[in-house]
C-alpha cells in the first residue's frame, strides 16, 4: 500500500458500494430513457440506453459471471440495437405499434416497461 491509502478497505465493502453504484446507474438511466423517450429525443435516449446496458453488466459481474462472458452477451446485439422509427402508443388500450423492427429484445423490454409507466401516469390500462 502506498502512503496515501493507510484505510484498508475490505473485499465486502468494496463489492457493496460497486452493487450500490449498480443499482443508482441502473435506477438513473432507467429513469432518463423514460424522460428522453417521452420528450422525443432519440439521441439521449441511446446515451441512457447505453447506461442502463451498462449497470446490467457491471451486476451481472458482480453476481459471479466473467467479464468475457458478459462481454460474449453483448457483442452480437450492437448490429440490431439501432432505434430508428416510430413508435406509436394508444394510452387508453396500451397498444404499441413499431417495435417491429427492434431486433435487440433487451431494447424491446425497456420500451415497453417505459411504454407502460407512460400510460399508468396518463391514466390508462
Amino acid at each position: 500500500m502506498t502512503k496515501e491509502t493507510k484505510n484498508a478497505v475490505s473485499a465486502e465493502t468494496i463489492v457493496e458500494n460497486l452493487k450500490e453504484f449498480a443499482n443508482k446507474l441502473h435506477d438513473n438511466s432507467k429513469d432518463g430513457m423514460l424522460h428522453f423517450l417521452l420528450k422525443g429525443d432519440i439521441r439521449k435516449f441511446k446515451i441512457a440506453n447505453v447506461f442502463h446496458n451498462l449497470s446490467h453488466d457491471l451486476l451481472d459481474i458482480l453476481d459471479g459471471k466473467s467479464a468475457k462472458e458478459v462481454l460474449e452477451e453483448t457483442d452480437g446485439n450492437e448490429e440490431d440495437s439501432s432505434l430508428v422509427g416510430t413508435i406509436a402508443i394508444n394510452v387508453e388500450t396500451g397498444n404499441v405499434e413499431g417495435l417491429d423492427g427492434i431486433k435487440d429484445t433487451k431494447v424491446k423490454e425497456q420500451i415497453l416497461a417505459a411504454v407502460s409507466k407512460v400510460v399508468e401516469e396518463l391514466g390508462g390500462n
